[in-house]
């Protein structure tokens, strides 16, 4: 029969259903790998994206200067002033009729360097000097007058020796004479009283010329012509009213205010040294003239005053300063000292002839390029391509890529 044939039997056990295929297949368990997998990822992630510890240096304007070698015990910043200054203001209230001097001029002491308008104060001495004129003639009038009387006394005493005439008439010359003294005495004080008068036109006409009380140089005129001036402050100011600001140069003066806590630092005489703001390079030997002997209690300070000890020119009033108070003075001699850029010179890259350091931006090293000048014992100097106040890494030789995450640790 064909069922019991071979190739039958073989199809029949084709479509048999084996107990093993039954039996779901068991997969293997494969997410523990892909959960380690993503870990490791992202420890090596984290790894790498940490930022590197590495010491950094801050490009900075240096140069030797006398508070270094003098060893600074203290700093302060405060401003130039002169000792001898004044806002000179007319004596009288008037129209200012002429501006003699201009801003830098020197004066001398009771030189005239503004008038008033003076017409009435003329015209009240001219009327002055005439009355005295007056005065005078009256005097002499009545010298006259008292020389006649002098001589009618002499004459009847003569002639009353001589029995000619009375007693009486003898008493009347007497009289006659000391009338004729009296109203010559008077005239002389009406004199005095004139010469008076004059003095008093005279002062008030001085009044309208404005003079330095010192010698000096003139800071800033506080007029112009045809305002009014007097001797009222117009307002809380202190050169209201003013007509110009004088100087004596020769006082300049540096004024600092410091901290109650450290002014036992300091004493008279104390060696300092003063750069201007408007001079940076050049430093000025100096010292302590003044410790004020009280403090500002609203400010904890104490003022003080430090006073230069050569003259120049490029010292002026009102410029900012920086005082450093010095253990030891080592020259009494105004230095010109150069500033320039320094960052250490272990910092520096070579690339392709080229002189670069990485410079930290946002925590991130990045390449710049620089251009470098003389070599300063362990520093070199910059002359372009950073800014005061970058930071650099301070070792050119680590490895550290561009756009690196760089921690900075202090050298």
């Amino acid at each position: 029969m064909s069922d019991s044939s071979p190739s039958g039997r073989t199809d029949l056990e084709r479509l048999r259903i084996r107990e093993a295929d039954r039996r779901p297949k068991r997969h293997r368990r494969r997410w523990p790998f892909f959960a380690i997998g993503i870990a490791v990822l992202i420890a090596a992630i984290s790894i790498l994206s940490r930022p590197t510890p590495i010491r950094v240096a801050t490009a900075r304007i240096g140069g030797s200067g006398p508070a270094e070698a003098g060893g600074s015990v203290l700093t302060a910043n405060g401003y130039v002033e002169a000792r001898h200054q004044a806002s000179v203001a007319a004596r009288t209230t008037g129209r200012l009729a002429s501006l003699l001097v201009e801003e830098g001029d020197p004066v001398d002491s009771n030189q005239v360097v503004a008038r008033l308008i003076d017409e009435d104060q003329v015209a009240a001495l001219r009327q002055a000097e005439a009355n005295l004129a007056l005065a005078r003639a009256r005097v002499e009038q009545a010298k006259a007058l008292e020389t006649e009387s002098q001589r009618r006394h002499d004459r009847r005493r003569e002639l009353l020796a001589q029995e000619t005439i009375s007693e009486e008439e003898a008493q009347g010359a007497e009289t006659d004479l000391a009338s004729a003294r009296a109203e010559r005495l008077a005239a002389e004080a009406g004199v005095k009283v004139a010469q008076a008068a004059v003095e008093s036109a005279r002062l008030e006409l001085d009044k309208t010329r404005v003079t330095a009380p010192f010698g000096g140089v003139v800071l800033r005129k506080d007029a112009e012509v045809g305002e009014i001036v007097g001797p009222i402050m117009t307002s809380n100011t202190a050169r209201a009213g003013a007509v110009v600001t004088i100087a004596d140069m020769q006082t300049l003066e540096v004024g600092v205010d410091i901290n109650e806590s450290y002014i036992a630092r300091l004493f008279i005489g104390m060696p300092a040294d003063v750069v201007l703001d408007a001079h940076p390079e050049v430093h000025f030997p100096a010292d302590v003239r003044a410790i004020f002997p009280s403090a500002d209690r609203d400010k904890a300070t104490v003022p003080v005053r430090v006073r230069f000890l050569v003259d120049d020119p490029r010292i002026r009033p009102d410029l900012g300063a920086k005082v450093s108070f010095l253990k030891e003075r080592q020259s009494a001699e105004i230095q010109t000292i150069k500033k320039t850029l320094r960052i250490p010179a272990s910092a520096l890259r070579a690339t392709d002839g080229e002189s670069s350091v990485m410079v930290l931006r946002e925590g991130k090293a990045e390449p710049a390029e620089v251009v470098v000048g003389e070599r300063l014992g362990e520093e070199v100097e910059i002359l372009s391509g950073l800014n005061e106040g970058d930071q650099v890494i301070a070792d050119g030789s680590a490895r550290i890529a561009k756009g690196k995450r760089v921690k900075p640790v202090a050298p």
